[in-house]
């Protein structure tokens, strides 16, 4: 599972751990293309983020000569949905595209930990 990124049908997530932050912390652009592995958040390497912890802006963010940006705003490349987020436990009272509660920094961590070993 771990040697799969980027994730989800569209390839729209660069790393596991951005695959279990809610939607709106997910990197909203990366770049393709390079054979460079980020072993700790699991997946492709992706911009820094910002002092708070947001990702770097799309308009942002430029690849090496030979990667490509991948742009999650752009049609199709939505990395929306699939989302743990909120403080809602009962899964018929989530929203549409949300798989379950916001998950702490300790969780993701743990869970991209047991990942590793899938």
């Amino acid at each position: 599972m771990w040697a799969t990124a980027p994730y989800l049908h569209n390839g729209s997530v660069p790393t596991l751990l951005d695959l279990l932050r809610p939607q709106d912390e997910r990197p909203r652009a990366f770049c393709v293309g390079s054979r460079q592995f980020d072993p700790v958040n699991v997946g492709l390497p992706t911009p820094a983020r910002d002092q708070s912890g947001n990702p770097t802006p799309a308009a942002a963010v430029t690849c090496a000569s030979g990667l490509t940006k991948f742009d999650a705003r752009e049609l199709g490349n939505s990395n929306l949905g699939h989302s743990f987020q909120g403080t809602e436990t009962d899964k018929s009272k989530l929203p549409a595209g949300v798989l379950g509660r916001a998950l702490t920094p300790d969780e993701r961590a743990a869970l991209v930990e047991y990942l590793k070993t899938l």
